[in-house]
């Protein structure tokens, strides 16, 4: 299914959607759905991949590893 729908984006945005379209012979909306499904897919993968990876954390290594750093006042920028 086929929905007609429109996304803003600035004119030099939009001259440069076309050029890349024109380069590989598509329209500039085709060129855009394209680009656009591929980076929704990435940031699909990228969700579950940092959701598996919390699934099996546990804060208690780097609860070990504070435990062993130096008690010392931060350095000069990293204070809070």
């Amino acid at each position: 299914m086929n929905a007609t729908n429109s996304i803003s984006v600035s004119e030099e945005l939009y001259r440069e959607v076309s050029q890349r379209a024109k380069e590989i012979g598509v329209t500039p909306q085709d060129w855009a759905s394209s680009v656009l499904s591929a980076r929704v897919q990435v940031e699909r993968l990228t969700d579950r991949f940092f959701e598996t990876r919390a699934a099996g954390a546990s804060s208690k290594p780097l609860g070990e590893l504070l435990d062993k750093a130096p008690n010392r006042p931060p350095d000069p920028g990293d204070e809070l």
